[in-house]
């Protein structure tokens, strides 16, 4: 991709918006780059061809209005309209990448933007093999695959601290379920700071409340419109999201209709994601979010039952948690994913 240089004239039509991209240029430019992200003004993450995780640059000339610019211009640009009442953007820059921009109040740091840079390869299966694509597979027999096996495992030895380690870092996802005042928060705070600390992490709350030590987060924040401010829904920003390339999504509390969304973004692509919810028992919890979903309407053909089979192989983990006196702590583990019987 070409942004602005010195070459271009004013009156190209583009003009505007690629004089606003010029901070990105250099990484735009990159054929190696296959996603930019900006978590908040003055850095970069930039993904490039066959890399682990993301690199880190600073970038001081990215400031707070810069991002607001960016957005401004790729909305006028494709004819919709972006501000601090209506702050998030999704288009397609007239060179083909994709872009989602996140303004201020519902990311606020600053700002927030994702650039996905359109690239076709022609793979064969044999490229796939010789580049060692095929080298890493869980093979998964009657249900289970060597994750699920060696959880079971950790949970029958009564490992109960190996078992959550492990879960989190091989990225299965996780609802943690209590009353009020249990340390729901708390507790997935913990879990947080088991991430792997090159992840990219995008937290969503109503009230920000998740502090994760992942230097790659983004935090999103949802709000009702009051006092002036963006009437942004949890549902609205869980679809955003999607288009920032997140590793996991953290979720503070599923109360509603996000999470029908909520776990649609976990099923397609990002395991290991986590979130709590209100209720007193595991099974309940997979009930509170059948019947989130059924009052949402986008599932109503189904049956109850069929949705809890849908959770519950979506987030095979949840951790109850209780509070007894003044202790709280892990009351209950429920593992989805049973042993296969054999006879």
């Amino acid at each position: 991709m070409n942004v602005a240089s010195g070459e271009l004239v004013r009156r190209d039509r583009h003009y505007f918006l690629y004089r606003a991209l010029a901070p990105l240029k250099r990484f735009l430019d990159d054929c190696e780059v296959v996603e930019v992200s900006v978590n908040r003004p003055g850095e970069v993450y930039v993904e490039r061809l066959g890399a682990d995780h993301m690199e880190h640059h600073r970038l001081p000339e990215l400031t707070g209005a810069e991002i607001v610019n960016i957005g401004e211009r790729v909305a006028a640009t494709t004819n919709q309209f972006v501000s601090a009442s209506n702050p998030l953007l999704s288009a397609a820059l007239p060179s083909g990448e994709r872009i989602q921009i996140i303004l201020a109040p519902a990311a606020p740091d600053g700002g927030a933007l994702s650039i996905r840079k359109h690239r076709v390869s022609e793979l064969t299966l044999e490229d796939y093999r010789d580049s060692g694509a095929l080298d890493h597979v869980a093979v998964s027999r009657r249900g289970m695959n060597e994750t699920d096996r060696r959880l079971a495992g950790l949970l029958g030895e009564d490992d109960i601290f190996g078992f959550i380690h492990a879960a989190i870092k091989n990225r299965v996802s996780i609802l943690i379920s209590g009353g009020t005042s249990t340390g729901k928060t708390t507790f997935l705070n913990a879990c947080l700071r088991a991430v792997p600390q090159h992840e990219r992490i995008i937290t969503l709350e109503d009230t920000r409340e998740l502090a994760p030590t992942q230097p790659n987060t983004v935090h999103l924040v949802a709000s009702r419109g009051e006092q002036g401010k963006a009437q942004v829904t949890l549902q609205s920003l869980l679809e955003a999201s999607l288009r920032m390339r997140p590793d996991r999504l953290l979720v503070g509390e599923v109360r509603g209709t996000e999470a029908f969304a909520f776990l649609r973004a976990v099923n397609t692509g990002h395991p290991g994601s986590m979130s709590t919810v209100h209720a007193d028992t595991p099974l309940g919890a997979y009930e509170q979010l059948a019947m989130m979903v059924m009052q949402s309407g986008l599932s109503s053909a189904y049956p109850k039952a069929d949705l809890i089979s849908y959770i519950r192989s979506v987030i095979p983990i949840v951790i109850q948690l209780r509070r007894e006196g003044g202790r709280r702590g892990v009351s209950e583990i429920l593992f989805a994913r049973e042993p296969a019987t054999t006879s």
